[in-house]
């Protein structure tokens, strides 16, 4: 697990040192907003690349930090290696903001490289992870799939891990099929919402059902 946090914190820091040294070959304008097809609408100072490799640093406390007052460690481990997962993506995503900025690209979402089939496809990989990792969970306050009803008892914990993590797993295999078939981000934000929602009723009806079992 020592070496798991350190890669954590190596890949946290590594987007802000890129940034700072792909300041020196940036020119001083650069894209710094797109609109909602994916343009261009705003220019802004090359320094505005070093919000996002920022904000992945503070990102990484927040998997690194909670460790320290977990008792379980298998708990501990779950956190570590799904921040270190998502770590790993925003850096993916930090490399693809950059590449952007470098060839001062107005329309990010043409050809096969287009940010919505890059989101999908990240992101779709990331849950499937997720996924698997939640049925390994115990019960808690930071990891898994948590409402106040998940949180009932022990045996609502594990029906509502298992279920969350194949609803996950599943999700991440729609995005995977449609990043080829039809690339579409406000189609992404509507699943990841249609989940959640299924989810959270599953966790109600597992605390009504299983609530009074230990």
């Amino acid at each position: 697990m020592k070496i798991k946090k350190i890669f954590l914190i190596a890949f946290a820091v590594l987007p802000l040192i890129v940034s700072l040294i792909a300041l020196i070959f940036l020119p001083e304008e650069i894209p710094a907003h797109y609109g909602a097809n994916f343009t261009v609408d705003r220019y802004g100072s090359k320094f505005e690349i070093l919000i996002f490799p920022v904000s992945i640093f503070f990102l990484s406390l927040v998997f690194l930090l909670p460790g320290i007052f977990m008792d379980n460690e298998l708990n501990k481990k779950i956190t570590l290696d799904i921040g270190l997962a998502l770590i790993l993506v925003m850096n993916a995503l930090n490399y693809y903001i950059l590449f952007i900025q470098a060839n001062s690209l107005t329309d990010i979402n043409s050809g096969i490289f287009g940010i919505e089939r890059i989101l999908l496809l990240i992101f779709g990989v990331l849950f499937i992870f997720i996924g698997n990792m939640m049925p390994l969970s115990r019960r808690n306050s930071f990891v898994g799939l948590r409402t106040k009803w998940s949180m009932t008892n022990d045996t609502v914990w594990k029906k509502c891990q298992l279920f969350g993590g194949i609803s996950m797993i599943i999700l991440g295999i729609v995005f995977l099929i449609i990043a080829f078939v039809f690339p579409n981000i406000f189609l992404m934000i509507s699943l990841i919402l249609i989940v959640i929602i299924i989810d959270t009723i599953y966790t109600f009806a597992a605390a009504k059902k299983y609530g009074n079992k230990s």
